[in-house]
């Protein structure tokens, strides 16, 4: 039996509308995504790749279409059940980085716990300190988040999102305010996660960032212009006629 995607859309369009007037953003994205992939969504400014990353992380709603989660039409999920989804099976890693700079890095990992409704109390702080390892920031999980360098605090936000060992971690532009070797540190801990079977998916302008991927699907004027699976797999087709 085939595995059911953890994630497809089927022409799946958005628009916005302001006092009557309608501004598509995307338009028939059809595409599948499955557990465990490390997928880069890259396009220019205005392409429609954070519109589709809201879509995807249940932040943002499509207009007409279909998005699938795990084989699950979304559009019939109650207010309930997406609110549980974002609590419980998706998490954000944003360029700003979002940390409370009051607290500890610990308190930070360990806010989404804080109102998870399955972890007990009882789990929180060893699950806490497992994504600060994980993250490689256990010298640091004492200092306060505005003590830290900007790719030290983007590893924090990695940790956090990684706490409630979520279906899909979503990055949206995270080395976009870090310099090269910072960005590079918090590309690594990216990859650490795929490498232990977590599914990522990562928003960006920014090529170099892109390649840490494995997958990279390019989007322009709110449609998918290319996408690096659907090559290759167009190539095994052609050498296996070949054979």
């Amino acid at each position: 039996m085939p595995q059911i995607p953890l994630m497809q859309t089927r022409g799946l369009h958005k628009s916005y509308f302001n006092d009557g007037l309608e501004t598509p953003v995307l338009f028939d994205v059809n595409l599948v995504i499955e557990k465990g992939e490390f997928v880069a969504i890259m396009g220019p400014s205005g392409s429609g790749k954070s519109t589709l990353m809201h879509i995807l992380g249940f932040l943002d709603h499509h207009t007409k279409g279909e998005y699938l989660f795990q084989g699950e039409p979304t559009q019939r999920m109650t207010d309930d059940a997406l609110a549980k989804i974002r609590a419980t099976r998706v998490s954000f890693v944003f360029q700003a980085f979002n940390l409370l700079p009051r607290t500890t890095v610990l308190g930070n990992v360990m806010l989404p716990l804080l109102y998870h409704p399955t972890i007990p109390p009882s789990e929180r702080h060893d699950r806490a300190l497992k994504a600060i390892e994980t993250v490689g920031l256990m010298d640091r999980k004492d200092f306060y988040s505005s003590q830290l360098s900007g790719g030290q605090k983007q590893r924090v936000a990695i940790a956090r999102a990684l706490v409630t060992e979520p279906d899909v971690i979503f990055a949206d532009e995270p080395t976009g305010n870090l310099d090269s070797a910072s960005g590079i540190q918090v590309m690594e801990a990216l990859q650490t996660l795929h490498d232990h079977g977590h599914t990522i998916i990562l928003v960006t302008h920014e090529k170099t960032t892109a390649e840490h991927a494995e997958r990279i699907i390019r989007i322009k004027d709110g449609r998918i212009e290319s996408d690096t699976k659907e090559f290759k797999r167009v190539i095994a087709t052609k050498n296996a006629s070949l054979k």
